[in-house]
């Protein structure tokens, strides 16, 4: 996908704080304008965070999620979205605003008014507008019992290579969070491991497990506050759509003409996510 740059606003709209209606010249291929006067038009691209496991290692050592975001202890909170192809949404018209919150927590006052820019990309690949808008991604994740049912040697990532855990039958793992490409993070002990999902299906209790888990990320909306958002509270709102799948690791600001386009992927991806499709009859 084409990647979105700055346009910068003529003195007049940048003093009462107004975004162009259409990029210079009016033509529909150019980049889309960015409704967001604290952005600088020229910032270099990075390259993009590519696997689930890096995201969730690439956490500030100077913020405590877990304490910042406040949930019960039953719940596990760590850094990055998860998934192969991580969730994003898209905003696709002018003036849309959300009701966030100061803090990410369900039960935090959604009471922070927040209008985004058009054509924001808020996906964790779009490295520009994550640098530009220093976009945090949080996930809570409900911890999930899992017991196994035999003896079994569970290989493991670890500093030094792989190495074996010896789980016996009756011992019961704390599912943590997923990663991504059937990789979870599991406590075992007091300790976190990286392990395989399908290693565990057919001898533990794991295909009972039920995911629950809230996505969050801090943005910066139109006028200098920030405010936490909630991904489902996100696509919810009627110009919003879930991220358009481009290719591994891509992802950026879409352009004006793409709008028709990214809202019909978007509801298509959000019908698939809520499992409403039509399977038709059985066969």
């Amino acid at each position: 996908m084409k990647k979105a740059w700055i346009l910068v606003l003529a003195g007049s709209l940048v003093a009462c704080g107004q975004p162009s209606d259409t990029p210079a010249g009016g033509d529909a291929s150019t980049p889309a304008a960015i409704e967001h006067e604290t952005l600088e038009a020229q910032v270099p691209e990075s390259e993009p965070i590519a696997s689930p496991y890096e995201v969730a290692e690439s956490a500030p050592d100077d913020t405590d999620y877990a304490a910042l975001a406040g949930y019960p202890d039953t719940w596990y909170v760590s850094y990055g979205w998860p998934g192969e192809y991580p969730s994003g949404f898209v905003v696709l018209e002018q003036g849309v605003t959300l009701n966030g919150r100061a803090r990410p927590n369900p039960d935090a006052p959604a009471n922070v008014a927040c209008t985004l820019p058009q054509y924001a990309n808020y996906q964790i690949w779009n490295r520009q507008r994550v640098e530009r808008d220093s976009l945090e991604f949080i996930v809570a994740s409900k911890i999930e019992p899992v017991t196994m049912l035999v003896d079994a040697n569970i290989e493991t990532p670890g500093d030094e290579g792989m190495q074996v855990l010896n789980l016996k039958a009756g011992d019961v793992l704390s599912y943590l969070r997923y990663l991504g490409e059937g990789f979870a993070i599991f406590g075992v002990n007091g300790q976190e491991y990286t392990i395989n999902e399908a290693e565990l299906r057919d001898i533990s209790s794991m295909s009972a497990v039920s995911l629950e888990e809230d996505q969050w990320v801090e943005v910066a909306c139109i006028g200098g506050t920030r405010a936490w958002l909630l991904y489902d509270d996100a696509i919810a709102h009627d110009d919003i759509v879930p991220s358009p799948i481009v290719g591994f690791g891509e992802a950026s600001d879409i352009y004006p003409d793409e709008v028709d386009k990214v809202r019909a992927e978007g509801l298509e991806l959000e019908a698939f996510q809520n499992g409403s499709f039509d399977e038709g009859p059985n066969e």
